[in-house]
């Protein structure tokens, strides 16, 4: 039986219903794919969480959503994602289990199962986690509410800087509260190593911050044949973004306790304070020069138990920023404080890093003496004024020695000096000119004092030609001294005349004349292909030949300055009239390398690349001067007879490939037909595999008219740092002076460096002091 053919009416009811159908399953696939939750935060402002997921489901009449695979919650850079979540309409509490994570405010986070108030973002986690990026430190728990804000409690918690199931280190709580870039507080807390307790505390506070945070600092510990077993603890607390204080307490077994504190801040990048005291009730004092640990042979000893050093620096603006202020302070108690207390925290070497960091300004040597002074100072274009007071300490007296009353330092107060700096005389002719100028008292409790006043103006004519140029230049120096107290004991432990001059005249002369001349050598390397297989090849391609050859002479006329006071180096100034000629030779080498340019397209490989770089292999230069003041000397001929010959000075730098550095210096006498001096250095560094350097100093005894040392000097200076294998890494340095026979610094580190922590055992030498030290550095805990 044929069967029926449908009727047209039929098959477009059907084709209707079709579409409808299909209609109707998109829009409910969508809805299921995407949903706003839309509500109002407690301060009543709106905002809207957007839901996707594999699949959503309507329950109880829309008033619960369920979701299910790749469920995420997001709005704007916050989100929460889960394997599975539950959305409650009325109270828009979220329910999420299942590889949890979420980015929240500033936190990170993870657990198996969470809970959270979309409004309020209050909530819990179970078995959470905690991320801080910024320190790289975890917070865990087994169980995690998160309060208003970014505060957590903890129950039975974890803090660790470290990755991996088992942390080198951690510190474990039974209850916990931490507050995101604020503090952590531990109660009933231990150390963990490798999730085995070392150590108990009933209650701890470390910082849990991103930035600049206060909190206790590392300590140091160990022990030395001066001061016993010792154990130094500073404490860091962060003012604010600007200013820090840093305290310190340092107890030693046989010297007593030190007390430190430290004041830093820099508000702008023009402005900047730096301040550290410490002080110490030492138990031991030195009332014989033979029992001195640190000279007995310098006829000094220590009678004082109190020791204190005091130093810092400043520098900003008087109102006006183009008027320009910097202070400088620097008093110690005694002439061993320095050499006693060289290294840690509170020693002489850390403050003088820190210094040189913050303002690039150096403190004096450990054994010369301690300056302070006050500066107000304003530059020009062609003009500049500089307003100061100086203090300078003399530390060997006091404390058992000379009488402060007896010292003859120098006490510039105050000083003012101007200058203008060298420029165009007129325009349109060749001829500059410069000039200073100083005014100024210079006090001293046991000598001569009174004023000093100084102008030196000074011409010049430079001469440029296509080979070479020669400056010329003339000047004048007109001192007067306003002598009000005139005294020649006590000053230099002479019989010189009575300081009593009243002027000085000098005038000076000097002129210089150099020439260039240079080659480019070209090389015929064989040709470097640019491809990913030549990628790191380089190749010479040419070296430059450069030859400088220098002639100088400076005159400066025979004054007698016996008469005037001297307060500073200024004030005896040397008579010259010599000739200095000298030739440098300088190799540069042109190199061709192969490096990785940019890729074409994001993720694609780097594309090789030909770069050119130049670097400087070799630089020698000779040099001598001929005195002729010296050639025509008719004083003490007996004794010295005329050397105007100085000593040959040779000079040497050579590269290779910027890792390694040969450094030579030699000085040869053509009448002792030997050496004078002599300094040698070779430095090593690969990056992967560490620097060293070794260095020679010597010294030969000589004595001339010119130039006097009493004693020869030959030194050895040894300091590298050495990865030896994955973590491990040496750190030394080592000083020995062949003349005495006997080491004057020993220092010897052995470096383990973890991901997040850092082991350093220290064996040192210096001053005649061993110490012996353990420091742990964790990492993200005063790091």
């Amino acid at each position: 039986m044929k069967r029926a053919a449908p009727t047209p009416f039929s098959r477009r009811t059907r084709t209707i219903l079709a579409l409808f159908l299909l209609l109707f399953a998109l829009a409910q696939a969508e809805s299921a794919l995407a949903s706003a939750l839309t509500m109002k935060t407690e301060d009543d402002k709106a905002v809207t969480w957007n839901l996707t997921a594999d699949k959503v489901t309507s329950l109880n009449d829309s008033e619960v959503l369920e979701a299910q695979g790749n469920v995420v919650l997001r709005r704007g850079d916050e989100y929460l994602k889960a394997d599975y979540a539950r959305y409650y309409m009325a109270t828009k509490w979220v329910f999420l289990k299942g590889n949890v994570s979420a980015r929240m405010g500033k936190d990170d986070l993870k657990a198996e199962e969470a809970e959270f108030d979309l409004r309020s973002r209050v909530g819990w986690l179970k078995k959470g986690e905690i991320f801080m990026d910024g320190p790289h430190i975890y917070f865990a728990g087994d169980r995690i509410n998160k309060h208003w804000g970014d505060v957590y409690t903890f129950k039975k918690a974890k803090i660790t800087a470290c990755d991996g199931d088992v942390p080198a280190w951690s510190i474990t709580a039974e209850d916990a509260v931490v507050e995101i870039d604020g503090y952590a507080q531990l109660w009933r807390s231990s150390l963990q190593v490798m999730d085995q307790a070392v150590g108990f505390t009933p209650w701890l506070m470390i910082p849990a911050k991103k930035d600049r945070q206060s909190g206790f600092l590392p300590p140091e510990f160990g022990t030395s044949n001066r001061k016993g077993v010792y154990y130094n603890q500073p404490y860091f607390w962060a003012i604010d973004s600007s200013r820090d204080l840093t305290i310190n307490e340092y107890v030693m077994e046989k010297r007593g306790f030190m007390h430190g504190l430290e004041y830093r801040s820099r508000p702008s990048a023009r402005e900047a304070f730096w301040l550290r005291g410490d002080y110490l009730s030492d138990a031991k004092t030195v009332a014989k020069d033979s029992d001195d640990p640190v000279n007995s042979s310098d006829g000094l000893v220590r009678t004082n138990a109190d020791r204190y050093w005091l130093r810092g620096m400043y520098e900003g603006n008087l109102g006006d920023p183009k008027w320009r202020v910097r202070a400088d302070v620097d008093y110690v108690s005694d002439q061993n404080y320095l050499h006693e207390f060289k290294g840690g925290y509170s020693g002489y070497s850390q403050s003088r890093n820190e210094l040189y960091q913050f303002f690039h300004r150096d403190l004096a040597e450990r054994d010369q003496d301690r300056k302070s002074g006050l500066m107000l100072f304003r530059d020009w274009d062609r003009a500049g004024v500089y307003l100061s007071a100086n203090y300078t300490q003399n530390q060997d007296l006091g404390h058992g020695n000379k009488p402060l009353a007896s010292d003859p330092t120098v006490q510039q107060l105050p000083v003012a000096d101007a200058y203008l700096y060298k420029g165009a005389l007129v325009q349109g002719l060749p001829l500059e000119i410069a000039a200073s100028a100083e005014a100024g008292y210079m006090y001293r409790r046991n000598g001569t004092r009174g004023a000093r006043y100084e102008v030196a103006p000074a011409v010049s004519l430079p001469i440029n030609g296509r080979y070479g140029s020669i400056i010329t230049t003339a000047g004048l120096r007109q001192t007067v001294y306003d002598t009000e107290n005139s005294s020649h004991s006590g000053e230099n432990g002479d019989n010189s005349p009575r300081q009593s001059g009243d002027s000085r005249t000098l005038p000076e002369f000097e002129s210089v004349g150099s020439m260039e001349f240079m080659r480019v050598f070209p090389l015929s390397p064989a040709p470097l292909a640019v491809s990913n297989a030549t990628m790191g090849q380089s190749r010479w391609t040419a070296i430059r030949h450069t030859v400088q050859p220098r002639l100088g002479y400076r005159n400066i006329p025979n004054e007698d300055q016996d008469k005037n006071p001297k307060y500073s180096d200024e004030d005896r100034i040397r008579p010259h009239n010599e000739l200095t000629y000298s030739i440098t030779n300088i190799l540069t080498r042109k190199r061709q390398v192969v490096t990785a340019g940019k890729p074409e397209k994001p993720g694609q490989p780097p594309v090789p690349t030909m770069s050119t770089d130049y670097l400087e292999v070799l630089r020698l230069k000779l040099e001598q001067t001929y005195d002729i003041r010296e050639a025509n000397r008719n004083d003490e001929l007996d004794r010295y007879p005329r050397r105007p010959y100085s000593d040959i000075s040779l000079e040497s730098i050579t590269s290779l490939d910027g890792y390694l550095y040969l450094i030579n210096r030699l000085y040869w006498s053509p009448y002792l037909n030997d050496m004078t001096r002599q300094d040698h250095g070779i430095s090593l560094s690969y990056p992967s595999r560490g620097s060293v350097y070794v260095g020679i100093d010597m010294r030969r005894k000589i004595d001339e008219y010119l130039r006097t040392r009493d004693y020869d000097i030959n030194s050895l200076i040894v300091q590298g740092n050495l990865n030896v294998y994955g973590p491990l890494s040496l750190r030394t340095v080592y000083r020995y002076d062949y003349e005495r026979k006997e080491e004057v610094e020993r220092t010897l580190d052995v470096i383990y460096t973890h991901q997040c922590f850092k082991l350093i055992a220290r064996a040192s030498k210096d001053t005649g002091e061993e110490h012996y030290q353990m420091m742990v550095v964790l990492k993200g805990i005063g790091d």
